[in-house]
C-alpha cells in the first residue's frame, strides 16, 4: 500500500464475486508517517480489467462501511483458524501415563505445538 510512504497493510479482505467483477480484494492499514487509514479495493472486471481504487482518510472508512457486507473472509481470521486446529509449526511430544482399576496403565502420546494446540497420536 502505499500513501505517504510505501507499508504493508494490517489486513486484507477477500470480497464475493459479482456479476460485473470476478474477483475483488480489499485492503485496509494505517499510514506510519500520518496515521491515517489507507484503503485500497482491488477488482477485475468480467472482461479481465483490473481496477484498483485507493482512499484514505474519511473516505476510507466509507469505502469500508459500503463493502462490509460483501466480505467472504479476511487474513486474520485464517490465519487464526489455522493456529487453533491442529498443532501448527515446531511440535514436541507429551505422553500421558493414565491408571486403571486392576490393569496395566494406558500411556497416551500427543503432539503439541507452542501455540497451545494438542492432538492424540495413539495410545498404548
Amino acid at each position: 500500500m502505499r500513501h505517504c510512504c510505501k507499508f504493508k497493510p494490517d489486513d486484507i479482505y477477500y470480497l464475493k464475486e459479482t456479476n460485473l467483477y470476478i474477483y475483488r480484494m480489499f485492503t485496509i492499514g494505517f499510514c506510519p508517517i500520518c496515521g491515517k487509514p489507507v484503503a485500497e479495493l482491488y477488482r477485475v472486471r468480467f472482461d479481465g480489467i483490473p481496477e484498483r481504487i485507493c482512499e484514505s482518510g474519511i473516505e476510507a472508512n466509507e469505502l469500508m462501511s459500503k463493502i462490509s457486507e460483501d466480505i467472504l473472509y479476511s487474513m486474520k481470521q485464517l490465519n487464526y483458524k489455522k493456529f487453533k486446529s491442529k498443532p501448527f509449526g515446531w511440535k514436541y511430544g507429551v505422553n500421558k501415563s493414565v491408571k486403571r482399576n486392576g490393569r496395566a496403565d494406558l500411556i497416551k502420546q500427543y503432539a503439541c505445538d507452542f501455540y497451545g494446540n494438542k492432538e492424540l497420536v495413539k495410545t498404548l
